[in-house]
């Protein structure tokens, strides 16, 4: 199915069997600043986990916060506009997804939309009876850890001999800015057979993340950096709009394949509770609606224009040749800012 949306300054086309998106303003050559409608919503549907991990940005805890499956369908429907159609895809997690009693359906009735399904999990609960009742319905399940000794193989080829295309979901902070230069310098080749790509996800402290865990400009940063377009990795590696500022000027990556921080402009967040905010990241409340209260179009077309607008005003000072496609700093999080640091 491609889905398409086409409006003054914005142009959108994307294929919900590969997953393939074009976006384009007036011209081709011309990007849009933000879209009428979500193409992305992250949600979570629960702040439901049992592992209990250390870096955990939610906090979350085993106390069955779990969103009813009527009301994430609720939460489907207001993210179809009679105008532009419905959200392209869905990012959901947690929690833990897997521990939802309804994932399957949330899934099926995600997918039965012609919505794209994505989503992370620790993947302790990946079965072949879960494997088998997605199969066909995904997207991509990605494959959340800390260290690559997180990392079941069996897990692993459950999924990619279901031919559900998997990644990895790597967290990047100063205790594992080592290893993460190893991934991406190929010594963990042998371990990348089948994955489609490490997405390498910058700590952020918040939750139970401590800001003691936070990555720094330095050497151990700088040697990382360096081997990112060594094409060591057998796999495809990529990042989080967080890091994108560094790609932009620290390596020779094209820009023009690069998005900057897309929360508020083309993506957005629902928690299980139905409060919509820019980003899952997002501190305080000043940008938050719950969607009982509030009409989604609103929200996006309305409410966000002075979030947009303060995003925009963060002008990067820095002597960068691609300050105009960067956002610049995180609004969230100051010790993000690492090329302002650097």
């Amino acid at each position: 199915m491609i889905k398409r949306r086409h409006g003054p300054g914005y142009n959108f086309l994307g294929n919900t069997e590969s997953g393939m998106t074009m976006r384009w303003g007036a011209t081709p050559g011309i990007n849009p600043v933000y879209a009428p409608w979500p193409e992305l919503a992250d949600i979570s549907i629960s702040n439901h986990c049992s592992k209990n991990c250390g870096f955990c940005y939610r906090d979350s805890k085993p106390d069955k916060s779990f969103i009813p499956l009527d009301q994430y369908e609720f939460i489907l429907d207001r993210l179809c506009s009679d105008r532009w159609g419905s959200v392209f895809q869905v990012a959901l997690g947690g929690g833990e997804p897997l521990e939802h009693p309804d994932f399957i359906p949330i899934i099926h009735q995600t997918h039965a939309r012609g919505v794209i399904a994505n989503f992370t999990t620790n993947g302790e609960h990946l079965d072949t009876r879960s494997v088998e009742a997605i199969k066909g319905k995904v997207g991509a399940v990605a494959l959340s850890v800390a260290r690559m000794d997180d990392l079941d193989a069996a897990k692993v080829n459950l999924l990619t001999d279901a031919g559900i295309r998997t990644n990895i979901h790597y967290i990047l902070d100063n205790q594992s800015i080592h290893e993460a230069s190893e991934i991406v310098g190929g010594r963990f080749n042998h371990m990348l057979r089948g994955i489609n790509g490490v997405v390498f996800l910058t700590f952020k402290p918040k939750g139970r993340g401590s800001e003691e865990r936070c990555l720094e400009m330095g050497d151990d940063l700088e040697h990382f950096i360096s081997l990112i377009e060594s094409g060591a990795a057998t796999s495809r590696v990529g990042f989080d709009a967080c890091f994108v500022p560094v790609l932009m000027k620290y390596t020779g990556v094209n820009v023009d394949y690069i998005d900057s921080c897309e929360c508020g402009f083309f993506s957005v967040y629902i928690d299980e509770k139905l409060n919509v905010k820019p980003c899952s990241f997002a501190l305080g409340d000043a940008y938050t609606f719950n969607l009982r209260e509030h009409d989604m179009e609103d929200i996006w077309q309305h409410k966000y224009k002075p979030y947009r607008a303060e995003m925009l005003s963060h002008v990067c000072t820095n002597d960068c040749e691609h300050t105009t496609s960067c956002h610049g700093k995180c609004m969230y999080f100051d010790c993000l800012s690492f090329c302002h640091r650097g």
